[in-house]
């Protein structure tokens, strides 16, 4: 009696449920991850622009409130664009609460898409907020705190 060749309905459909499976538990964690990432990135660039901030300030006597900011009087330095630090879409990043007198700023970066997803610990990390003394003068807050350790 010849044997026969090839596979059986039934296997083909174990091996199909095995893949499908995997990719339940697969895809939710590569997408988790890859938010994970972005989240990272943008946290380095809200600190290179934090930098900047200082650097700016320094030359200027003021934090800047926006990107291409000139120093008071018109003569430069400009502050950096944000296309600097940041070049993705999956973020909106902006410097939201710098005043006048040189003592406080806030960084935001608010999420685009499917970004706005992201959590770390059960913490939900929608805008994330980087601020130099607006809570308490001379201090960085991070928010959410979740969101920024690493």
């Amino acid at each position: 009696m010849k044997k026969p060749n090839g596979f059986t309905l039934i296997e083909l459909m174990i091996v199909v449920a095995v893949i499908a499976a995997l990719a339940v538990i697969a895809i939710p964690n590569y997408l988790s991850q890859t938010r994970k990432a972005r989240r990272s990135d943008v946290e380095g660039s809200m600190q290179q622009v934090a930098l900047a901030q200082e650097r700016f300030r320094a030359d200027c006597t003021t934090y800047a409130t926006a990107f291409s900011f000139a120093c008071p009087g018109g003569t430069p330095p400009t502050f950096s664009p944000v296309t600097t630090f940041y070049t993705s879409g999956y973020y909106t990043v902006a410097i939201t609460a710098a005043n006048t007198g040189a003592t406080t700023y806030e960084i935001t970066a608010a999420p685009i898409g499917n970004q706005a997803k992201d959590s770390a610990s059960g913490t939900t990390c929608g805008t994330l907020k980087y601020d130099f003394g607006v809570t308490t003068s001379g201090t960085v807050t991070k928010t959410p705190a979740a969101c920024w350790s690493k």
